[in-house]
């Protein structure tokens, strides 16, 4: 999280962090670990003060962020060319993080590959980190042309070498006209800027808000935003420092783990629309049971049918107490219910009692019909299963009777005939594709980001068909 936050990539702090102090951020007697002036899982120095030294110490949290922040001082070194660069410098690409990455152990001659064996040393520093990476994150950074740097001594600052040709994605998120934003970091106080990499114009304290009006654009190594913050306060800024909160058309988020998320839209418009509540998380990348599939079909079924009940469901992890009290289940007498009592199925009892009702409408619409003696609601639920609880829903398109999606998804071969048909409707009436090219990996399970974007999917084709 905190990687995103920054527009790191999380590879290499992580990698940073295992060179440094294997991951430790304490001695085995309990004592901060410290290295000469270097303090704790980072090891970071406070020679030239700027950072807490006592929650360097004590603060691990604290200790990561200096951390951060010490590798995007490196970076702007580079940046800016105080150091050797790589290629445009675009933050984005692993590659482009070489010396940013020798700097952040020293700008020392000893990190120079081609005469690291003077001084005894196996491994430059930064090839350290590359090793870690590969061995421990499965993930090969491409080095670049030693060929332009000196036999002896360090390159010059002026020096810019080629980003190599094959390259690795950082995964940094960006962000978009219209979001919302506050200042994050460690440091008190941030420039807003009359143009990318400009003059300062501006300055804004910790947590200010504001909303993007341009960006992004890459400059001087990093990626500039332009935000207004309110009349006569507006100006240009880094990534680095904002912290997405929400956007125009869905407000600012309910839910603190869904900032980075690819499927926070999604996730926003459902809540907009009623089918799931307010919590502090929404876990996006836990699995989804069977049980919370129910609940969020059946939501989706309720909305578009304008039977929105008054009730609400917060479908979060350890919402146990609040989902019951949201639910409009009873408290007094809620042990004399018996959970599923209408349902065939002979574990219908481990199903929660604020689900009841959802399960017994999916099963009442005949979605549940490929399930027979037991339905396992709490259990994890495949892509192969959604497509089977969503057949039904919608008549099939009959311009494609003569397709054969084993042609689409070449992995279908161990299904029955009747999962071949669900995913086949299911992709013809555009509400799930393939995870990777060519396959629809039937078996993976799916996570409850992306049964949220199928429910966006549902309940908006339901809209569609009910105004046609």
């Amino acid at each position: 999280m905190l990687q995103q936050k920054r527009a790191i990539p999380s590879v290499l702090l992580k990698a940073i962090a295992r060179v440094e102090s294997v991951y430790e951020h304490y001695n085995t007697d309990g004592t901060p670990k410290i290295s000469g002036s270097s303090i704790g899982l980072m090891q970071v120095s406070n020679r030239n003060g700027g950072y807490d030294s006592e929650r360097l110490k004590y603060d691990i949290q604290y200790n990561i962020e200096a951390g951060a922040d010490v590798l995007l001082n490196k970076w702007s070194m580079s940046s800016y060319q105080t150091v050797s660069s790589v290629g445009n410098m675009d933050p984005n690409i692993l590659e482009n993080w070489y010396f940013a990455l020798w700097a952040y152990n020293g700008w020392a001659q000893s990190n120079n590959p081609n005469m690291s064996t003077s001084y005894a040393k196996k491994y430059t520093y930064q090839q350290m980190i590359y090793n870690v990476i590969e061995q421990e994150y499965g993930k090969t950074i491409n080095n670049i042309d030693f060929s332009y740097l000196p036999y002896s001594g360090k390159p010059s600052r002026s020096l810019v070498v080629p980003t190599p040709a094959y390259t690795n994605s950082g995964n940094i998120v960006l962000y978009e006209k219209g979001d919302y934003v506050r200042t994050d970091g460690v440091r008190e106080t941030y420039e807003l800027r009359d143009q990318p990499a400009g003059a300062y114009i501006h300055q804004l304290g910790i947590n200010q808000l504001g909303t993007i009006t341009e960006g992004p654009v890459l400059k001087n190594g990093y990626y500039w935003y332009k935000v207004y913050v309110s009349e006569g306060v507006e100006g240009w800024i880094e990534r680095n420092w904002l912290i997405r909160t929400g956007d125009i058309e869905h407000g600012r988020y309910v839910y603190d783990d869904i900032a980075f998320h690819w499927a926070r839209k999604d996730i926003m418009d459902l809540y907009n629309k009623g089918i799931i509540s307010k919590s502090k998380s929404f876990n996006p990348d836990r699995i989804a049971t069977k049980e919370e599939f129910c609940i969020f079909l059946g939501k989706a079924i309720d909305i578009s049918e304008e039977e929105q009940k008054d009730e609400s469901f917060a479908l979060a992890e350890n919402e146990t107490e609040e989902v019951i009290a949201e639910s409009g289940v009873p408290a007094a007498g809620a042990e004399d219910l018996i959970p599923g009592e209408e349902l065939p199925f002979s574990d219908a009892s481990k199903i929660n009692p604020w689900a009841v009702e959802y399960v017994e409408e999916i099963y009442d619409l005949g979605l549940l019909d490929s399930y027979r003696e037991e339905l396992k609601p709490l259990e994890r639920l495949t892509r192969k299963e959604a497509t089977l609880m969503m057949d039904g829903l919608f008549e099939e398109d009959h311009n494609y009777d003569s397709l054969d999606i084993n042609t689409i998804f070449s992995d279908l071969g161990s299904l029955s005939n009747d999962e071949r048909e669900a995913v086949k409707n299911a992709y013809t009436n555009g509400l799930i594709s393939g995870k990777y090219s060519g396959s629809f990996c039937p078996d993976d399970y799916l996570s409850r980001a992306e049964a949220a974007a199928l429910m966006v999917k549902i309940s908006d084709k339901l809209e569609e068909t009910k105004n046609n």
